[in-house]
């Protein structure tokens, strides 16, 4: 609801509570009050727009005291009694209610300034929003390209690592105490005894098979490329030696001397 009906509602309120007073009511119920409310504020609005058929069937666009005398007629009211319902000595005075302060705009947070309407927008238009809710704005930071602090950042993530799973490794697995009375403080990773130590470097590891036949893969073809490149020497000019991309394999290229003939006659 509006809030200037609800403030019209409550002054229609009021002045029913104090009709009901002089009556001689010392108190009601609020249905009551609602309902008494209701029924002035339905009688008004009526008043109100029979007083606008009769301006405006005189061809003004504002009311008078004769259109709401012709109102009140028209709607079977006695106009001879409201001057001495006016002037009674028992009519209640209630005083205004004192006009509260606005409450203070909070002051919202403004980042930039904001722009001026252009000459095309008029001036009765909402003004525009802060500048980073619609323009680009980076939020991030640029990124670290000194040589110094990129190995310093390396250096310590690398050290974090470190740190973190020996911290994990010391409480999944087993331990050795640097001091017997506290088994808390500085734990050690267990070192697992191997009996033959020089097993690791004897045999290969599957890594190293891996990278042996990748090497021994890539030298076969080698040899097969060279093997067809001398087999195919004589065509060199048909096939298109840009295709093999080791400079290495391609067919050599011969290139032929033409004689001039000397005539003699």
């Amino acid at each position: 609801m509006d809030p200037r009906e609800v403030s019209r509602r409550k002054a229609l309120k009021v002045a029913v509570s104090a009709l009901v007073f002089e009556v001689g009511y010392e108190k009601a119920e609020e249905s009551v009050l609602e309902t008494l409310t209701e029924m002035l504020q339905s009688f008004l609005t009526e008043l109100g727009r029979s007083c606008r058929n009769y301006a405006e069937l005189a061809g003004r666009s504002e009311g008078m005291m004769t259109d709401v005398f012709m109102a009140l007629v028209d709607m079977g009211q006695n106009v001879q009694s409201i001057q001495s319902h006016a002037r009674r000595h028992t009519k209640s005075v209630f005083l205004p209610p004192a006009h509260s302060a606005a409450p203070p705009t909070l002051k919202t947070l403004q980042v930039g300034d904001r722009p001026s309407h252009p000459s095309h927008i008029p001036d009765h238009l909402p003004a525009f929003p802060d500048p980073h809710t619609y323009i680009r704005t980076l939020t991030n930071k640029a990124p670290v390209t000194e040589y110094q602090l990129v190995r310093e950042k390396a250096a310590s993530q690398k050290r974090d690592i470190e740190r973190a799973l020996t911290r994990f490794i010391a409480k999944t697995g087993e331990t050795q105490n640097l001091f017997p009375d506290n088994t808390e403080a500085y734990p050690l990773i267990a070192v697992k005894p191997n009996p033959l130590p020089y097993l690791d470097a004897l045999l290969c590891k599957e890594q190293d098979l891996e990278d042996e036949e990748s090497t021994n893969g890539e030298s076969e073809k080698k040899v097969k490329d060279q093997d067809t490149g001398q087999q195919t020497g004589g065509q060199g000019e048909t096939q298109d030696a840009e295709s093999i991309d080791n400079p290495y394999l391609r067919p050599v290229k011969l290139y032929r001397v033409k004689k001039k003939i000397k005539l003699t006659s």
